[in-house]
């Protein structure tokens, strides 16, 4: 099944697809996405902390997101480094459908994410990431500079999968739901 919801400010398509659950503690951090572009890599995670990687290619993948929305960069080269498989194609996608239409963003969205880490039976490390975002400074406007549709009050929960690439944590798995949800 597929939805398409307004992220932050951006129309952008997610499939819904189950979230996988896991054990661990988590981490709370306060990330608000600065204007100066990613790193040009990201760093491979440390094995004496799992959540903080996790959380930085989190942070990195919303990074890289929110400044190709600025200009609706769908061939931003960035989101690779963060994010893979159905998360990277939906949040492209996303990017694509705003170009198409003429609309960038300007603003910063803010985040909260916890991360917590699992590693099933017999299976590979795995992170996951729950989320309350709030665009509430991160708004849609046509490229001629007019508003485009109504601003957003209310915070959106997130879901995020991520696992490990060659020792890389990258976001594979991406849900937004609709505004209001935390």
């Amino acid at each position: 099944m597929r939805i398409v919801v307004r992220l932050m400010g951006c129309l952008i398509a997610i499939s819904a697809l189950g979230v996988a659950g896991g054990c661990g503690g988590s981490v709370p951090v306060q990330h608000h996405a600065a204007a100066t572009p990613p790193p040009a890599a990201p760093v491979p995670a440390s094995p004496a902390d799992p959540r903080v990687a996790a959380l930085e290619a989190y942070a990195g993948m919303w990074h890289a997101f929110v400044v190709a929305s600025h200009s609706a960069d769908y061939q931003s080269q960035s989101l690779a480094h963060y994010a893979a498989g159905s998360a990277l194609s939906e949040l492209t996608h996303g990017l694509y459908a705003n170009y198409q239409k003429g609309i960038v963003t300007r603003g910063e969205p803010s985040f909260d994410p916890k991360v917590t880490i699992a590693t099933p039976a017999g299976g590979t490390v795995q992170a996951s990431v729950t989320d309350c975002a709030d665009s509430s400074h991160w708004r849609n406007y046509y490229k001629s500079g007019k508003p485009a549709g109504s601003p957003s009050v209310a915070r959106e929960r997130i879901e995020a999968q991520l696992q490990l690439f060659g020792g890389v944590w990258k976001v594979t798995y991406l849900v937004v739901e609709k505004e209001g949800t935390c």
